[in-house]
């Protein structure tokens, strides 16, 4: 597998062309105002997965892949780990039936710590593929909430649009959140809920790694179970990159997620 990114290279950062910029505001508003109106899910034309979710206003097309390894990525540039902390998500891409879904492409996009949206460069945007067991690892910063008064908020979200095996699986846009303490109830006034019913099933559940944290759990999260070596070990490998990349901060918490595809 060719790799555009390196580890000496961690999302460099791109300018996004006007021309790209202007097409995904187009493109936006036909999707909010058609694909995610709320009569599309009423009407069963939008989330016969019960992980669907909307795309928002946020999308652009085309980003660049982020991989540095088989199935791993890095979405954040140096200088945000350095600033928010690392923060590394394990996401396993299936079928319905269960079956690992192999070089599938993700395209993600998400909101900084601070719940800020990037469009002028392609930050915390990126693509990256599965590996031969629908793996994916991404190290990135914690998506931040954001919202308005009076009208509520969102709970820190990853968007996700996710590409399997053509003319095998159905292409899918959905949404893994990211809430203090994993208490689905912080999307219960969820701006998106005016579209489709919540979505707790797309919580990834997250724990603290308080060793990097001065012994503190970080937003609230558990500690990683000591049992969980599996974690620990993709956590360990990580933090080996982040002292060769000359950073350093350590995995502040680990997110684990399971995304199920629909067939056609």
């Amino acid at each position: 597998m060719s790799q555009v990114a390196t580890v000496a290279d961690w999302a460099p950062p791109i300018t996004v062309s006007l021309i790209t910029r202007a097409a995904s505001i187009i493109r936006s508003t036909y999707v909010m105002l058609v694909v995610d109106n709320p009569l599309s899910w009423k009407f069963g034309f939008r989330g016969q997965n019960e992980q669907d979710d909307i795309e928002g206003p946020f999308y652009i097309p085309g980003a660049p892949s982020r991989q540095i390894e088989d199935g791993k990525a890095v979405l954040a540039c140096k200088e945000y780990i350095e600033k928010f902390g690392p923060f590394l998500f394990v996401f396993y891409i299936k079928d319905v039936k269960g079956d690992p879904i192999p070089n599938a492409t993700v395209n993600w996009w998400q909101a900084d710590c601070d719940g800020g949206y990037y469009f002028a460069k392609w930050t915390l945007r990126g693509t990256v593929t599965t590996d031969a067991q629908g793996r994916i690892e991404v190290l990135t910063i914690r998506p931040g909430d954001y919202g308005a008064p009076f009208m509520g908020k969102r709970s820190g979200h990853i968007h996700l649009v996710i590409s399997g095996t053509k003319g095998k699986h159905r292409h899918m846009t959905t949404q893994a959140y990211v809430c203090p303490a994993n208490k689905t109830t912080h999307m219960l006034q969820d701006l998106a809920n005016y579209a489709r019913i919540p979505r707790p099933v797309n919580m990834a559940t997250c724990w603290s790694i308080t060793a990097a944290n001065g012994g503190e759990q970080y937003w609230e999260l558990p500690e990683l179970p000591a049992e969980d070596t599996d974690a620990a070990k993709s956590v360990s490998w990580w933090n080996a990159k982040l002292k060769e990349r000359g950073i350093d901060r350590e995995v502040l918490a680990v997110g684990r997620h399971e995304v199920r595809v629909s067939l056609l």
